[in-house]
């Protein structure tokens, strides 16, 4: 392709072509480099600059001398930045293998399904009335004993056992009645 643009242009624009390259290509491939990390890439990256560089000739020989320097830089800046893209939007054969074989795609999975189940779990406890919820927080989150629980309510310590039991029954009655698309109501589509 190189060819065919280098038989359209003038001898004049292939000489400009050549001093450019002889100035600029080590330049260019140091700067493309710095940012693509990837020789490979900055290469290709150079090879593009130029071939646009070719394109745009006429323009270029236009300019004085100091600013065709920086206008041949903004084309690699360019040419580099349309690199890093399309790094971004490809997906390498290792890393699909990476992913169907670490755990984290399982442990994700898991930990989506527990949220969901507290999410459930504290919808169903917003039913209860503010003493059943005050009777299981002081239960399971501050993990009092029936006898404390007793002692802090005023009631025996078997009532405060059958009451821990009946609070337990109606709240995995709502759980269980409590469909995963959010219908408290207890009926099953």
């Amino acid at each position: 392709m190189l060819f065919i643009f280098l038989n359209v242009i003038s001898e004049d624009e292939k000489d400009l072509v050549n001093r450019i390259f002889s100035k600029m290509n080590v330049k260019m491939y140091h700067i493309s480099f710095g940012i693509l990390r990837s020789h490979i890439e900055a290469e290709e990256a150079v090879a593009q600059t130029f071939l646009k560089i070719i394109e745009h000739i006429e323009k270029i020989s236009a300019l004085p001398s100091p600013q065709r320097e920086a206008y041949c830089v903004i084309i690699l800046k360019n040419e580099t930045i349309n690199i890093v893209r399309q790094r971004a939007k490809t997906v390498y054969v290792e890393d699909t293998d990476y992913f169907e074989h670490n755990n984290q795609s399982d442990k994700m999975e898991e930990d989506f399904i527990e949220v969901e189940n507290k999410e459930r779990l504290f919808s169903c406890m917003n039913r209860l009335s503010d003493e059943e919820r005050d009777f299981i927080y002081l239960r399971f989150v501050n993990d009092m004993s029936f006898k404390n629980i007793s002692q802090l309510l005023g009631i025996t310590e078997e009532a405060a056992k059958k009451r821990g039991q009946r609070i337990l029954r109606k709240l995995r009655s709502y759980y269980e009645g409590c469909d995963e698309g959010g219908d408290k109501s207890g009926s099953k589509k």
